[in-house]
């Protein structure tokens, strides 16, 4: 059933078992895997079916760090969430990128089997050797090679608002509340339990839920600002009993057109690595440093992708704003658009090169390089609580997202590394971009749209907010679902590892008595 609450009566009490809040991949997996069981599911979404100005402006904050698209803009506030503008990258993590994790892939694995049909993905392999093709075939590196060629699979991309609504709004023991916007966690000193959410709607409506467990799922940045906002008991805010809450945000640096590679034109491979279709499926390969590599030379875990250069296209990596046009707008916005427009480029000049291969069997030889990456978890990169407030009088986000200082040297000895290894192939040579080619990378920068780690989970409550059940150390019946749970960072696009995540916790509230 779905539930628009601006029609409930001032001050109703929204009873539950499991009250989730956040419709989108974390929140719709988690309420969708709980229908049919004998849990009864309240799933708060604090937008509506669809976009509204009003709504989304609730998300907008402050950003004081490294420059990130404004973040009103970054996330979606609607059925959905951000899977509404997501572009459908998918892969699980290495099992390497679990080092900080309390458990590893072995863990997981049996979710993300589950989380790939979700994500209305192809079949389950990331072996690049099931997916060659006549037209593109992964690079052959040599024995001893410090790289190796990974898979990204492309979802269609699955809107989980418009995939999975039917599912939710037929179901018996699922009730979908929307326009809820979540204002208060309610606790007593005594208690280490939530006894109750306090909700609002823009049209000033206010009412409350009660359950036996809560689950917050409402991203990344939003996640910590509730807990930080709940404060009426701790000053702190909730679980935020050593200073956790918030710390270890991040992002992805996404990093367009860091190098440039002069291919042997009659080479197909380093097509491989362009988004292309393997019979319906959408791929695109890339090429990573090997664990051994990545542990001597202590590089992040990091993602190098090929962009085709088609004839046509002049270097869409040193695209930039007009300077009197950047002038007139903010920096948030400038570096909004310039990104958008570069990601544009990207796709038509990788979808333009393949359909000239396909036609033409004449590759292009020229190529640009993207880099993206998972760095250290830093305490300083954080969400806080700025002095403003939004039209329901709670206190704005404030985002200080930090890069390490070494980011431009890793990014470039991960760069050197590679043009090594393509010049011990033959596959080509590599030229680092710079301020003295007349493109400097650094100045590209932008973020890949992942907020992450501000609830971070570990086994220890002095490292994590959450333990390895996703349940806030300090409180018995609250759970957090979502990328900020993740303690370290993959390459990879979250949204696949949000869903193994939501899976994993589901099984978890099954198996507490009602």
């Amino acid at each position: 059933m779905i539930i628009d609450a601006k029609r409930l009566p001032q001050h109703f009490t929204v009873e539950a078992d499991i009250c989730v809040v956040g419709a989108g991949a974390a929140g719709i997996t988690l309420a969708r895997d709980l229908a049919g069981s004998n849990k009864q599911v309240a799933l708060l979404e604090g937008g509506d079916l669809t976009y509204t100005t009003e709504s989304q402006h609730l998300y907008a904050g402050e950003v004081v760090g490294h420059s990130s698209i404004p973040l009103d803009a970054d996330r979606l506030r609607f059925f959905g969430g951000t899977t509404n503008h997501w572009a459908g990258s998918c892969k699980p993590f290495w099992p390497s990128d679990f080092e900080d994790w309390p458990f590893g892939l072995e863990t997981l694995e049996p979710y993300y089997r589950r989380a790939h049909t979700i994500c209305q993905l192809g079949p389950y392999t990331y072996n690049p050797d099931d997916w060659m093709s006549e037209q593109a075939r992964a690079l052959k590196f040599l024995p001893g090679s410090h790289f190796e060629s990974g898979v990204f699979q492309y979802s269609p991309p699955t809107r989980f608002g418009t995939v999975y609504h039917d599912d939710l709004a037929s179901s018996s023991n699922v009730t979908v509340y929307l326009n809820a916007n979540l204002i208060d966690i309610e606790t007593r000193e005594s208690d280490r339990e939530v006894t109750g959410l306090k909700l609002a709607c823009l049209d000033g409506k206010r009412f409350q839920a009660r359950a036996r467990q809560y689950v917050l799922a409402a991203g990344g940045v939003e996640n910590a600002r509730l807990l930080l906002s709940s404060n009426k008991v701790r000053a702190a805010g909730l679980g935020n009993e050593f200073d956790l809450v918030g710390r270890y945000f991040q992002d992805h640096p996404y990093v367009p057109g860091a190098a440039t590679i002069l291919a042997d034109s009659a080479r197909s491979d380093l097509l491989f690595y362009t988004q292309h279709y393997v019979g319906n499926t959408q791929i695109e390969g890339y090429v990573r440093a090997t664990d051994e590599v990545m542990r001597k030379e202590q590089l992040p875990p990091f993602a190098i992708g090929f962009r085709a250069l088609a004839p046509i296209v002049s270097d869409f990596g040193g695209f930039t704003l007009p300077a009197g046009l950047r002038t007139r707008l903010s920096d948030d916005t400038a570096n909004s658009l310039t990104y958008f427009v570069q990601r544009l480029m990207i796709d038509v000049e990788s979808s333009w090169d393949f359909l000239h291969y396909k036609i033409w069997r004449k590759p292009q030889g020229l190529f640009t390089t993207s880099y993206i990456c998972g760095t250290a978890p830093d305490r300083e990169s954080r969400v806080t609580l700025g002095n403003s407030v939004d039209a329901l009088g709670m206190r704005r986000s404030v985002l200080d997202w930090r890069l390490p200082a070494d980011f431009e040297i890793k990014m470039r000895r991960a760069h050197e590394l590679l043009g090594e290894e393509l010049g011990r192939m033959g596959a080509g040579r590599l030229r680092l971009e710079s301020a003295a080619t007349g493109h400097d990378p650094m100045q590209d920068i932008s973020n890949g749209h992942h907020q992450m780690g501000t609830t971070r989970m570990n086994r220890d409550p002095h490292q994590g907010v959450v333990d390895e059940h996703c349940r806030v150390h300090s409180l018995a019946n609250l759970y957090i679902a979502g990328s900020s749970l993740f303690p370290s960072y993959a390459c990879d696009d979250p949204t696949m590892t949000i869903v193994a995540l939501a899976l994993r916790l589901s099984d978890h509230l099954k198996s507490l008595p009602n």
